[in-house]
């Protein structure tokens, strides 16, 4: 009897370590998650902006809130300043939603690949297209602005 309640003696500080440790946890859990969460303003204009989106997520980094969402069966990424200006965004779209400008060049220097994936770019320089292209032999990587002018990034051999 004597053995079973030292042990329960001994266990008592650290039950009470153990309590300590997770308030601890807990409270940083909580602080961090308060931090990703964007205010008030930031999310009426978000939904003001985007009221058909769907599946939001928003995460947080020490500079941006970051939104990712679908929109028109099309997924996309914002990155929004502490002040809630639009930094950066990224959509990932299909071939057919190409600016014509854009399209038009592509199939004009490249007639003979086929475009695999489009991801659009938006910053405060103006927004770019990074296509994903395709033949027989090649994967390329080309960046083209929105006036459509071409820039080749990289080539990759396809494996045989």
């Amino acid at each position: 009897m004597k053995r079973n309640l030292f042990s329960y003696l001994a266990a008592i500080p650290t039950i009470f370590n153990m309590k300590r440790t997770v308030l601890a946890v807990a409270t940083v859990l909580y602080s961090l998650s308060a931090i990703a969460t964007p205010g008030d303003a930031l999310l009426r204009q978000f939904n003001l902006a985007f009221p058909d989106a769907q599946y939001i997520r928003w995460t947080a980094s020490e500079a941006y809130h970051i939104v990712s969402f679908i929109r028109n069966n099309t997924q996309c990424r914002i990155w929004y300043d502490q002040k809630g200006t639009l930094v950066y965004s990224l959509r990932y779209c299909q071939e057919d939603e190409l600016p014509l400008p854009v399209l038009a060049a592509v199939k004009k220097r490249y007639h003979d690949k086929h475009i695999e994936g489009v991801t659009e770019v938006t910053n405060q320089q103006g927004t770019t297209y990074e296509l994903a292209l395709s033949d027989a032999k090649k994967w390329y990587v080309i960046s083209v602005t929105d006036r459509g002018n071409i820039s080749p990034k990289n080539a990759f051999r396809k494996q045989e």
